[in-house]
């Protein structure tokens, strides 16, 4: 069966990657992990144009919402490709990297960059926040 997302199958092939689809009636996803982190890819049937390449992370609870709203948004205006955004209320923050192309097929070569880029941009998100924490019980 080959529909919008294909090529990502592809791609996750030649990166050595094992993916699980989970298609419904709006969208076509694929899971995968990678250094055993989870990460998802989508394409809406409606607008089959539009891939999101993602990963998802619940907040610690020990974290300020608003540091890290203020290192989101100093990562989205540093950092190519990707978008880091929260849900305060579920305390989840989200990395993904939205692209509108013609085919996935356009996005197979550069699969293993934008996977770096993403597992790069939350690894850089979790340093700050570490780094934003009180050190031995001085605030």
């Amino acid at each position: 069966m080959s529909d919008a997302l294909t090529p990502i199958e592809g791609a996750l092939e030649d990166e050595g990657l094992f993916f699980t689809r989970d298609d419904d009636d709006d969208a076509y996803r694929v899971a995968f992990k990678s250094e055993g982190d989870r990460y998802f890819v989508v394409a809406y049937r409606d607008d089959p144009n539009f891939i999101m390449i993602g990963s998802g992370w619940t907040l610690p609870a020990e974290v300020d919402t608003f540091d890290a709203l203020d290192i989101a948004n100093v990562l989205n205006v540093r950092k190519k490709f990707v978008k880091t955004a929260l849900w305060e209320e579920e305390r989840d923050v989200l990395f993904t990297v939205e692209l509108c192309v013609n085919s996935a097929e356009e996005v197979r070569p550069n699969f293993g960059r934008l996977l770096d880029v993403l597992r790069d941009t939350a690894a850089e998100f979790f340093e700050e926040l570490r780094d934003d924490e009180p050190q031995n019980g001085s605030e």
